[in-house]
């Protein structure tokens, strides 16, 4: 039985992940980067959790617990304990990023005035084919050529050349919106989601309503509906925490965040 709830438990997650991997992949963040993000997730949140007898777990716990082995586990420890941060030199690190960073840096595919060259594709030297190859890794120049014209990171010019237009990798639109949405919708929404099933009795509210039944020419105003209720309740709270809120004040009341949230959606079943 408990086979059967971790596969159902990672069939939602991968449902979550989907629109996830869609939005960071849309941001030039590639696999690796998400990777060192989830180690450091696991690891710190198994660092964070006491043993039976309330003591902190050490490394080697903290590696039966995660699967990763101790000495990766004494490598992110190290990175949480002196960064606590993602660091830049991890944000530009996926292939096309890495060749849109060699073609600004290395002389050998800059002019005299330390622009960067107009290379061709595989014809002569330097070329985008010696650049892609820099980079290292076993995929293809054509590849690489193909995903950069198509994020707008160069354009090939009338000669068969190819010119960088961008010093970074961000195949579509890239906002604070998309931080935000993260930091104050998905991120609040997954804690009260790990609190009511660690705390039952103590449960935050986290109400649905949804149909798999309503007909399409209902959807708009189903759409408009909840826009209008949303609005109404989302106006009384926020009247309501402008009335207790204490200013800039620091107290042990007033030092958590606290909030409510709504979203409409629509998802395959």
């Amino acid at each position: 039985m408990t086979g059967d709830l971790q596969s159902r438990l990672l069939d939602a997650v991968m449902r979550c992940m989907r629109p996830i991997a869609r939005m960071l992949m849309g941001a030039g963040i590639s696999y690796s980067q998400f990777e060192e993000i989830a180690k450091r997730a696991f690891v710190d949140q198994a660092l964070g959790e006491p043993d039976a007898r309330g003591r902190t777990v050490n490394i080697s716990r903290v590696a039966v617990r995660t699967g990763l082995s101790r000495k990766e586990v004494a490598r992110v420890k190290l990175s949480l304990e002196t960064l606590g941060h993602i660091e830049e030199s991890t944000l530009q690190i996926g292939r096309p990023a890495r060749v849109l960073q060699l073609w600004h840096s290395e002389s050998e595919f800059l002019d005299d005035q330390g622009a960067p060259l107009d290379l061709p594709f595989d014809d002569g030297h330097p070329t985008f084919s010696s650049l892609t190859r820099r980079v290292g890794g076993d995929v293809p120049a054509g590849a690489v050529r193909a995903e950069l014209l198509s994020a707008g990171g160069m354009i090939e010019l009338p000669n068969g050349r190819y010119r960088v237009q961008r010093r970074f990798f961000v195949p579509s639109a890239l906002d604070e919106n998309l931080v935000a949405g993260f930091a104050f919708i998905v991120a609040p929404l997954l804690e009260t989601l790990r609190h009511n099933v660690a705390h039952p009795s103590e449960a935050f509210i986290q109400r649905v309503a949804y149909s798999d039944f309503l007909r399409a020419n209902d959807r708009a105003d189903f759409q408009q509906l909840g826009h209008d209720q949303a609005a109404n309740l989302m106006n009384s709270v926020d009247r309501w925490l402008a009335e207790h809120e204490v200013g800039g004040e620091t107290t042990e009341d007033a030092s958590r965040r606290v909030g409510v949230g709504v979203f409409y959606f629509e998802t395959g079943r």
